[in-house]
């Protein structure tokens, strides 16, 4: 009998046998492929949000103290020696009652608790306390109007006392309460500039006697009346009640007085929107301001950041030996009588995650990473660390 043509059942087994076998193999292979393709994009999103925050931090911190004075700038105190200034953002009083505030304010473990997710269960996990950081620095960009110069070109809005009898005379008017400035227009031309006074700015006042620090209010339609009212006041600032450090105190007819427009820049983490995935906050001033249409909310600047420290470099410190475990060039904070005024350069890091879980083999997890950097402050990085035959102990 002749055999007929075609495969034996035997054989097609086989050949399916063979063909799952390349088929799972390569389905095992395209999902390997892909769930790789999603960990690099989950952790290149993890560098990203990183980079960004880094990146921000550093930019403020290069500019803090820049026409700032070496005193700092004197807030509202009591006879003891006491302020309730409110920490913008974060909430509560600044701990420690300052009197004045340093060019870069340190805030260990004053912010939210570190919250991170559990890759398999998805439960919310809370840790210690993350840090904050204040950053102060003059807005040296604010210009008044040209008749501040004998060219006729814009000069900086410190250029020109509000009062002044010299040239060019400027017949400006501080309240004696500090809770207005009126502008002489021939002096001051605001607003008329890209980014002109407004509710929420704050602004430094400094002549012989010191320096204050008032949270404007209102700005009248002509932009030449500033309006310092304690009423809905956020800060805490506009305390003219106090006997030190407000406008009040240190304002006098005959003495010129300069203004400068200040920013406040906080940096926190912001767990409290949603605590699976913490933001890296930063707040300009004060948020929530007027409460109608804030006029500078928060910026998220970087998601599922889950830790932020700042250690700082103290110079000349003079506390005994073993006051900072790890030495004065990374304390967490000063420690009296150090203070916040001898801080010289910042230690930043940043801890961070995917915003998602990936699959790696058979488990569920985050990719993690962090950042860090030192960051000098220009305005106080550069002292003398030399004795000289004057300044030599004896």
């Amino acid at each position: 009998m002749k055999r007929e043509n075609g495969f034996s059942l035997i054989e097609l087994m086989v050949a399916m046998g063979i063909l799952i076998v390349i088929t799972g193999v390569a389905v095992s292979a395209l999902v390997q492929t892909q769930q790789a393709t999603y960990a690099i994009a989950q952790e290149a999103n993890t560098q990203e949000n990183l980079r960004a925050g880094m990146h921000f931090l550093v930019r403020d911190l290069m500019q803090a103290g820049e026409g700032i004075p070496a005193g700092g700038i004197s807030i509202p105190n009591t006879a003891a020696g006491t302020s309730a200034i409110i920490r913008p953002g974060i909430g509560g009083a600044f701990p420690n009652n300052p009197t004045a505030f340093s060019v870069v304010v340190p805030g260990s473990q004053w912010g939210a608790a570190a919250t991170t997710v559990n890759a398999q269960t998805g439960a919310v996990l809370v840790g210690g306390a993350t840090d904050t950081i204040t950053i102060f620095y003059a807005d040296n960009s604010l210009l008044s109007s040209a008749a501040c110069t004998a060219t006729g070109a814009p000069c900086p809005l410190d250029s020109a006392p509000v009062t002044s009898a010299a040239a060019p005379v400027c017949t400006g008017i501080i309240a004696a309460t500090g809770l207005t400035v009126t502008l002489a227009p021939h002096c001051f031309t605001l607003p008329g500039t890209p980014t002109p006074i407004q509710q929420g700015d704050l602004i430094m006042f400094q002549n012989i006697n010191g320096t204050a620090l008032e949270l404007v209010t209102n700005v009248n339609a002509g932009g030449n009346i500033l309006t310092f009212a304690a009423a809905g006041d956020p800060s805490g600032l506009n305390g003219g009640a106090q006997p030190n450090g407000t406008v009040a105190a240190i304002n006098a007819s005959a003495v010129p007085t300069v203004i400068t427009r200040v920013w406040m820049i906080t940096y926190y983490i912001n767990t409290a929107t949603n605590p699976a995935q913490p933001q890296l906050i930063r707040q300009v001033n004060y948020p929530g301001y007027p409460a109608a249409a804030a006029t500078y909310p928060p910026q998220q600047i970087a998601d599922a950041i889950e830790w932020l420290n700042f250690t700082y470099d103290i110079n000349a410190s003079t506390d005994v030996a073993g006051t900072y475990p790890n030495g004065p060039g990374d304390a967490p904070t000063p420690v009296a009588p150090d203070t916040s005024f001898q801080v010289r350069a910042v230690n930043v890091l940043l801890g961070g995650r995917s915003e998602y879980p990936v699959v790696i083999g058979s488990s569920r997890q985050f990719f993690r990473n962090n950042l860090s950097t030192q960051v000098s402050i220009r305005s106080l990085s550069f002292v003398n660390q030399f004795n000289t035959s004057a300044t030599a102990p004896d």
